[in-house]
């Protein structure tokens, strides 16, 4: 067979940079340099794509790390220019005589681009691919360092989200530096094959009991001016197991000059369906679709797969007044409640930093969390597919909102439609992996009087539409729905929320009173901050400014107040003795928090089908979100969620974290079983461990229901100590195989309660006080700077 599809990959360091004025580029004729040895190139800079804007600058010595104290400040000179990138390559001499084109899988934002000054075109939107026919231009002559100079200019990025709306990540925001981040962001490749290309295809799949049927749509393009007869043979393996035998279809059918879509099915007898990891296995399957035109293979194209039925269902115990969408997931029929984190990624926010290494580990220790489902919200892009392919092998399922974040967004047709086809771009190129489970349109985008006057509800309508032509995946509108603003919509009081007043709010309300208010079918979002550890500070703060805090820690997003406030409501203190000593208590602090909502939640199955926790990482250094700081190592805070997310959990219930001594603690044991496994004849031991000593104890034996929840036996204790000493509440769920099905506790303390909400409240009031006086950015903590002699 001879395969005609050739490949080159441009990536890696063979590429040039330079910096110039908007519009001057041209005006110099840097396009229209030969590519022969020229001088004018030496002393270019040395680039590397993909990459971004502020890395090369820093490699090129530039700018300093723009990550460190507040360098991204005096970096904002670097969005004003506009840069050309270039690099030379051999075109392999198996191209000759086929249809050739350059390939782009993402550029941000704007750019036009020149092949041996030829004039390719230009292209908007960071997360569409495109591409431009070369056939004619490209050369295979034997030049020294290669004949064919492909050249792409760089515009100035974007400064109104508005204006770019979904087709570019929100840079914009609460923890945002004020930076626009740019730059050729993923491969570029020059692609041949012969007249028939298989650009893409969508795979679906219906199961029937043990078999299934896989629908294909191939997108197959006839690059001639003619019509003609092509013939599709697809071909179906085991990826990651065997099976005995491949499957095997064809489809013979005219394709019509340009863009063509063949529709295939494949019946598959015993299919090996993909789960999540904490439902089953993570089969995958590879489809080979071959393209033969006049007797000869013209294209090859590959896909892994799973097969696997998304569908949501609605949430028992709400009335149609209350609920209107559904929102329990069902994978392949079972339910897959989403113990959830949003993801905050990529790991870096400039590009250039980001490697298939690191993102690798910090899946893995997604995993590790026990973490089942990601949620990338509307702050942060849409991952790269790498992303996507290690979910499907881990087993972790994805929710992914578009780009469209806390703004108000005008529903002009320059502005709406390519929002809407950059969207479905985004879906179609990420559509056939198995781990995605739901699409959304918008993140707090009904969130104020100003949503109400915007095209954001028509926004996210319109992107649902379109969403829906190209993908079974489910979509939803936004998160959340049930704020005041969103009811003022039309939408429904207990959809979702974002319970994120706890930390935002901090003193206003205790953590015990606060979460178990919040009833909705889903909580997309809870927020708990913590400092990185000592050692990672010195990475990004100056050594001036790590202790007495200085700016810095303010620039990198710390809510200095309230993680004080919060240091207050979890110990008793404010835990400021030493830099050591703060930083460990907000990374515990955070943990308790985010342990005991996220138990409070899991409480609620079946009625509540999905948390989220925000975040489990950033995408830089900070002082803010993350159980993982930006360099990848674990903060306290990680075992503590780790805990709350046991698929199996034995959970505690309490209705306040103080008890005065001689008070009579009441609380609840609950089993949370999310496997569809039972265990039948189970042990439940509880202790309450106090001033390093067993103080009282018990056990019993329980019957743990497949995909339950349920209270399971009261616990009470007469409460020693001093005031806010700290005791504990401990359960361990075994297995009548002697397995450890789970094994938690919850930190409490002797004090008293109404006490400490006084207090609080108290600090409250100070911090609105401090915002009023010296505004909302982070120079309230150091008013001191805004003075000058």
């Amino acid at each position: 067979m001879n395969e005609q599809r050739v490949e080159l990959d441009l990536s890696g360091i063979h590429w040039k940079m330079q910096k110039i004025r908007p519009g001057q580029g041209v005006i110099e004729g840097f396009h229209t340099m030969p590519s022969e040895y020229q001088g004018t190139f030496f002393n270019w800079s040395q680039v590397q794509v993909p990459g971004d804007i502020f890395t090369d600058l820093q490699r090129a010595g530039e700018i300093d790390d723009p990550y460190f104290g507040r360098n991204f400040g005096r970096a904002k000179w670097a969005q004003e220019l506009e840069y050309w990138y270039f690099t030379k390559f051999h075109a392999p001499a198996e191209m000759q005589g086929k249809k050739v084109s350059v390939l782009f899988e993402g550029v941000d934002y704007s750019c036009e681009a020149w092949l041996n000054g030829q004039y390719l075109g230009a292209h908007e939107g960071m997360f569409s691919t495109f591409e431009f026919d070369i056939t004619r231009s490209v050369r295979f002559d034997e030049w020294l360092e290669g004949c064919n100079i492909l050249m792409i200019k760089l515009d100035p990025p974007p400064r109104n989200h508005g204006r770019v709306a979904g087709r570019k990540f929100c840079f914009g925001g609460d923890y945002m530096p004020d930076v626009v981040p740019f730059g050729i962001h993923r491969p570029v490749k020059v692609v041949a094959t012969g007249e028939t290309a298989i650009k893409r295809t969508r795979i679906e799949s219906v199961i029937n009991g043990a078999d299934a049927v896989v629908s294909m749509e191939v997108e197959v393009h006839n690059l001639s001016a003619d019509p003609y007869e092509v013939k599709l043979n697809a071909t179906v393996a085991g990826e990651n197991f065997k099976i005995a035998t491949p499957i095997t279809a064809v489809a013979t059918t005219m394709i019509a000059p340009g863009a063509n879509f063949v529709k295939m099915e494949i019946p598959v007898k015993d299919a090996q369906l993909w789960w999540p990891w904490d439902m089953g296995d993570q089969n995958l399957y590879e489809m080979e679709i071959t393209a033969m035109a006049i007797g000869e293979e013209s294209d090859v194209h590959r896909e892994i797969f799973g097969i696997r039925e998304i569908t949501l269902e609605m949430n028992p115990g709400y009335t149609a007044e209350e609920v209107e969408f559904p929102w329990t997931f069902m994978v392949n029929g079972k339910r897959h409640f989403l113990r959830s984190s949003c993801w905050g990624g990529p790991p870096s926010m400039l590009y250039g930093r980001n490697t298939d290494k690191k993102y690798e580990a910090r899946l893995a220790m997604v995993k590790e969390a026990n973490i089942n489902n990601l949620r990338i919200f509307g702050w942060h892009p849409p991952e790269v597919p790498y992303f996507y392919e290690q979910c499907d092998r881990l087993g972790i399922t994805v929710w992914t909102n578009f780009s469209f974040a806390t703004q108000g967004y005008i529903a002009s047709p320059d502005v709406l439609w390519p929002a809407v086809a950059e969207c479905a771009d985004i879906v179609k190129q990420r559509r056939n992996h198995p781990c995605t489970v739901m699409w959304m349109g918008g993140e707090e985008v009904f969130f104020s009087g100003a949503h109400l006057e915007s095209d954001n509800k028509l926004f996210m309508e319109e992107i649902g539409k379109g969403v829906r032509e190209v993908t079974n995946v489910p979509y939803a509108i936004a998160s959340p729905l049930s704020g005041t603003y969103g009811q003022k919509l039309g939408y429904k009081p207990k959809e979702s929320t974002h319970a994120n007043e706890h930390y935002y709010g901090a003193g206003a309300v205790l953590m015990e009173e606060y979460y178990p208010a919040q009833d909705h079918c889903v909580i997309p979002e809870l927020t708990a901050a913590s400092a990185p550890s000592v050692d990672a500070l010195k990475r990004f703060i100056p050594e001036d400014e790590l202790w007495p805090m200085g700016l810095s820690w303010g620039y990198h997003w710390a809510d200095i107040d309230i993680l004080k406030t919060l240091n207050v409501e979890v110990f008793g203190d404010e835990r400021m003795g030493s830099l050591e000593e703060f930083v460990e208590a907000t990374q515990t602090a955070q943990g308790m928090i985010f342990q005991y909502s996220l138990e409070v939640y899991r409480r609620r199955k079946p009625s509540l089908s999905a948390v989220a926790f925000c975040h489990f990482m950033t995408h830089m250094p900070d002082i803010k979100w993350g159980i993982i700081d930006y360099y990848g190592n674990k903060k306290l805070s990680f075992d503590y969620v780790k805990r709350a997310y046991q698929p199996v959990l034995a959970s505690v219930e309490y209705e306040r974290r103080r008890w005065k001594a001689g008070e009579e603690l009441n609380c609840n044991a609950w089993i949370v079983n999310d496997l569809h496994t039972a265990f039948e004849g189970a042990e439940l031991a509880w202790e309450i461990r106090s001033k390093g000593a067993v103080a009282a104890s018990g056990k019993t034996t329980v019957d743990v229901e497949a995909d339950s929840g349920r209270s399971v036996l009261p616990i009470q204790w007469t409460v020693e100590g001093e005031t806010n000493e700290m005791f504990e509440v401990a359960l361990k769920l075994t297995a009548t195989d002697g397995a450890v099905l789970s094994d938690n506790h919850h930190t409490l303390l002797v004090g008293d309660h109404d006490a400490i909400k006084t207090e609080l409240k108290e600090r409250h009031r100070a911090t609105c006080e401090t915002m009023d006086r010296h505004g909302k950015s982070y120079f309230r903590y150091f008013p001191e700077q805004m003075q000058f002699d």
